[in-house]
């Protein structure tokens, strides 16, 4: 066979194979952003992959993923999802985290890594269908935890219905030194009048 006529043939095979790539990671990548509960779009600039894929193992432990694809894929996406203010987020490099836990820590680690890595941005992100930018998402991760707000919460709603319990025993308290002092008194009566007898 001809070497030119080989090179011809195995070209549509290579393409084939990068379409069928492509939409494997489509394919995913729609999977995780449909199961999740929000979206951060990020900036990645001159990133090593080592601190990358320490990143990705920190969000897997917070319900959250952080994927790296091509940004056209990443468009269609947003595209068919609704999400048209998320379309121009996408320049460079960028990854998408799909969130499926609590989205103020993953915001809160995202700032965190941003704060250590120069060519790391928060662009922006989708949280239960609404768009937020990427001051928003940073304000968002200054918040405290989930967990912190409802303890806090608890702590607040523990102070009234202490007072109130305090309060409902009171009288019954009273009632209890009254009923005491009556008879305190009535065994003091008592002794004083046996020896009169």
């Amino acid at each position: 066979m001809n070497p030119k006529t080989e090179a011809v043939s195995a070209a549509p095979n290579k393409i084939r194979a990068g379409i069928l790539a492509r939409s494997s990671i489509y394919r995913e990548l729609k999977a995780q952003v449909e199961a999740s509960g929000a979206v951060v779009v990020s900036s990645v600039q001159k990133v090593p992959a080592r601190e990358l894929n320490r990143l990705r193992f920190s969000l897997r432990d917070i319900d959250s993923n952080f994927m790296i694809a091509k940004n056209s894929i990443s468009r269609i996406l947003c595209r068919e999802q609704g999400w048209q203010d998320m379309e121009k987020l996408f320049e460079g490099t960028c990854a998408i985290s799909p969130v499926k836990g609590d989205a103020a820590k993953v915001c809160k680690l995202l700032a965190t890594f941003q704060k250590d890595h120069e060519g790391f941005v928060i662009q922006g992100g989708i949280l239960e269908g609404q768009f937020y930018s990427k001051d928003q998402l940073i304000a968002l991760s200054k918040l405290p935890s989930r967990e912190v707000l409802l303890s806090q919460l608890a702590g607040l709603l523990q102070g009234p219905i202490r007072n109130l319990a305090v309060v409902l025993q009171a009288p019954i308290r009273e009632a209890a030194l009254a009923f005491k002092a009556l008879a305190q008194k009535r065994e003091k009566e008592g002794k004083q009048e046996k020896p009169a007898s």
